[in-house]
C-alpha cells in the first residue's frame, strides 16, 4: 500500500501504539485528547478499543477480568461485550442503557489506530 492509501483509509484515526506493545490476552490504556481508551486483546488476533470508564461508576475498567471477549468490571462486577459494548448483566444498577463506548480500531503494518467520535 502506498502512503496515500493509508491516509485515506485512516482518516480520523489516531496512532496509539505498536501492536507488539499489547501481548496476547493483554491490554493497554492510552489517552486520546484526554479520553482514556482501553485496548484489549481478547482473542489471539482480535483487538478492541473501549472507553476506559465503567458506565455505572465512572471508574477505570482496565483491571477488569476478561474471558473471551467479555469484560467484568473490577468494582461492581458488571459484564460487557468488548466487541459491541453491550451490557450483559451484573453491577450495582443494572440498566440496559449502561453500555461501554466502543471505538473503531485498525491495525496497519503493526501500528494500532483508534478513531474517536467527532466532537461537535
Amino acid at each position: 500500500m502506498t502512503g496515500s492509501v493509508h491516509t485515506a483509509a485512516l482518516e480520523g484515526y489516531v496512532y496509539v501504539c505498536e501492536r507488539s506493545e499489547i501481548p496476547e490476552r493483554g491490554r493497554k490504556t492510552v489517552f486520546i485528547g484526554g479520553t482514556p481508551v482501553l485496548i484489549v486483546a481478547c482473542e489471539v488476533t482480535d483487538l478492541h478499543a473501549v472507553e476506559d470508564r465503567c458506565p455505572q461508576t465512572g471508574r477505570s475498567i482496565a483491571h477488569g477480568e476478561v474471558l473471551g471477549c467479555v469484560l467484568t468490571t473490577p468494582t461492581v462486577g458488571a459484564r460487557y461485550d468488548l466487541r459491541t459494548g453491550r451490557y450483559l448483566g451484573g453491577g450495582q444498577s443494572p440498566l440496559q442503557s449502561h453500555w461501554l463506548t466502543v471505538f473503531p480500531l485498525r491495525v496497519v503494518e503493526g501500528k494500532v489506530y483508534v478513531r474517536l467520535p467527532r466532537q461537535e
